[in-house]
């Protein structure tokens, strides 16, 4: 074992040489709180890690291994070789022939927090936490969910008219974004070789269209088709139409953020209405409306909690509103941390996309510290208890996975920065996110475990990348019931093979691609994330072409241990810079 001070990382030496990128100049002292913060990588002007793109620069006799655990790694980087032997008796075994859904992508939501956190960054800083999300040599983000208006994640409660009765939207302004929230998103444009998909959600209308006029548990005056809700509609296409003409296309919207009442200590903004009230919605106003200005737009229904998507489908069930809905939204809180094994209701999503194939499942909500002290890992930030850090990473990469491996098309984090008490908010719905900022001093900013988790996903499946059969043998079966693991096949024909090991003990583990013939072995840490990737890389970070199938190629070669060395890439934080053919998870209020 090679024990490394002050991280505190324990590699294990395998006969493959590594490549941290954590060991690039990541260091877990801060400043602000003059101790280590155990897990946590904390960026200053004067250093901050990137993530090395070893899978882009892989040979044709290699495949690449990125590693986080418990232990310290940090998106460690490692290679392969690849022989000509075949493993037949392998624990987990890939068809590429046998493909599922695509990609759409990975990312977070630009909150008014979040706007206002990276603003309270020095300049330097400011331009190394947008490219830890959307740069090259960052996660590279391809997701973007926009609020219309304002949430919990506010100062306050505003909206874009405030002029009651206006029902023509004639005085509509997004001014107020542009002072933050628009400039942060068009930097993340700016930092992304990637095309970014962005969505919006509106937590609720302004006030004087409402019944009660209040924007807390409230409901639209009258009825859809109404004009009240027509004008409703005409708000939201008026925000994609401003939007747009800020050199921000939006590429989808959902019908409303998690429109029913579940149980909460505090309720923020939220229009409540249920399943038949959107359909009519959706027919009578939202889909005519953006059909009519806005063609190309989707239009996600339901976007609330997962348990409730099988009893959501009256939508469907019309065809004057399913004409209009190109895909579902899911939020992940009644996971509740996984407090019951069974928990996450992965099998809904599949019988869902079973019954409408034609529709895309994107999980659109989820974060950390939303549940009371005392349950799981607690309520808001967790940056000085690296036990609790580390489990809320792999909680995220077991919900990622288990959604994944049923037919979701991508993963959206909420919040993609908030400070360390887990705010702004002006309702004190205080919750962690992946990077936290110092807001004392402007001149921290902390990269929690959840921040390297989200990289093990949308760093290495560009949109378009394809799911592919992943079986797993009756052996391994329950020697590793705590591996959650789903495969994919990019654009480039990389092969990738994401595993999270719950368990603390280790395990070696082969690794056999049935189409081309190809097999390796890896040793899973304790307590860790990996994601294999076989295949030649492009060199080209950017890539987001269409991809197709295996080609069934009946080439033979097989992966043993290499010893080439790479060489990490350098950057500070100035620079601008049960076996089935269908993968499986264990089967295990909001933000």
């Amino acid at each position: 074992m090679l024990v490394m001070k002050p991280f505190g990382y324990v590699l294990a030496l395998l006969a493959v040489h590594s490549v941290s990128a954590a060991t690039n100049n990541c260091t877990s002292w801060s400043e602000r709180y003059q101790t280590d913060l155990e897990g946590v990588c904390v960026c200053s002007e004067s250093t901050c890690d990137t993530v090395y793109n070893g899978h882009l620069h892989l040979s044709s006799n290699e495949a690449g291994v990125f590693s986080t655990s418990k232990a310290g790694d940090r998106l460690t980087f490692s290679t392969v070789k690849v022989e000509n032997t075949v493993n037949a008796a392998a624990d987990f075994t890939i068809d590429t022939s046998t493909t599922y859904q695509s990609i759409i992508g990975f990312g977070g939501a630009f909150t008014d927090s979040s706007a206002i956190n990276l603003y309270q960054l020095d300049s330097g800083l400011q331009e190394a936490l947008v490219n830890a999300y959307f740069g090259d040599d960052g996660l590279q983000y391809t997701i973007g969910r926009i609020p219309i208006g304002s949430t919990d994640f506010s100062l306050t409660i505003y909206s874009y008219n405030d002029v009651e009765g206006d029902l023509a939207m004639e005085n509509f302004s997004i001014d107020m974004d542009k002072d933050k929230k628009i400039p942060f998103i068009q930097r993340a444009m700016s930092a992304s070789s990637r095309d970014i998909k962005f969505y919006a959600s509106s937590w609720a209308p302004p006030a004087w269209m409402t019944t009660e006029n209040t924007t807390i548990n409230c409901a639209v005056q009258g009825y859809p088709g109404g004009e009240y809700w027509e004008a409703l509609a005409l708000y939201y296409s008026k925000f994609v139409s401003a939007y747009k003409e800020e050199g921000i296309p939006v590429w989808a919207m959902t019908t409303q953020n998690e429109p029913t009442k579940q149980f909460s200590f505090k309720y923020w903004q939220s229009l409540r209405f249920n399943v038949t009230t959107e359909r009519d919605f959706i027919k009578r106003d939202l889909g005519p409306r953006m059909k009519a200005d806005h063609p190309d737009l989707k239009i996600i229904m339901m976007d609330d909690q997962k348990d409730l998507l099988l009893d959501w489908d009256a939508t469907l069930l019309d065809a004057d509103s399913a004409q209009y809905v190109s895909g579902a939204g899911v939020h992940w809180y009644k996971d509740l941390d996984f407090l019951v094994d069974t928990a996450g209701n992965f099998a809904d999503l599949e019988t869902f996309h079973k019954a409408y194939p034609d529709l895309f499942i994107l999980a659109t909500e989820a974060c950390e510290g939303y549940l009371i002290d005392g349950i799981v890992t607690g309520a808001g930030p967790t940056l000085q208890n690296p036990t609790f850090a580390w489990q809320r990473a792999q909680i995220y990469a077991r919900d990622i996975i288990g959604d994944l491996a049923h037919y979701a098309s991508g993963w959206t984090d909420w919040n993609l920065v908030l400070n360390t008490t887990g705010g702004p908010t002006w309702i004190d719905n205080l919750i962690d996110s992946p990077i936290l900022i110092d807001e004392v001093g402007g001149a921290e900013f902390y990269k929690q475990p959840m921040f390297y988790a989200m990289g093990h996903f949308s760093k290495f499946l560009p949109a378009d990348s394809v799911r592919v059969a992943l079986t797993t043998s009756s052996s391994a079966s329950s020697t590793l019931s705590k591996v959650d693991s789903v495969a994919f096949l990019t654009p480039d024909e990389q092969v990738v093979l994401i595993l999270s090991n719950r368990d603390s003990s280790a395990h070696d583990i082969t690794l056999s691609l049935s189409s081309q013939k190809l097999s390796t072995k890896v040793t899973l840490d304790a307590l860790s994330i990996k994601t294999i990737v076989i295949g030649e890389g492009s060199g080209n970070s950017s890539s987001s072409s269409v991809s197709s199938s295996s080609s069934g190629s009946t080439s033979t070669v097989t992966v043993t241990p290499s010893t080439t060395t790479a060489t990490p890439e350098t950057s500070t934080a100035a620079s601008s810079a049960t076996e089935t053919a269908e993968p499986t998870t264990p089967d295990n209020n909001s933000c």
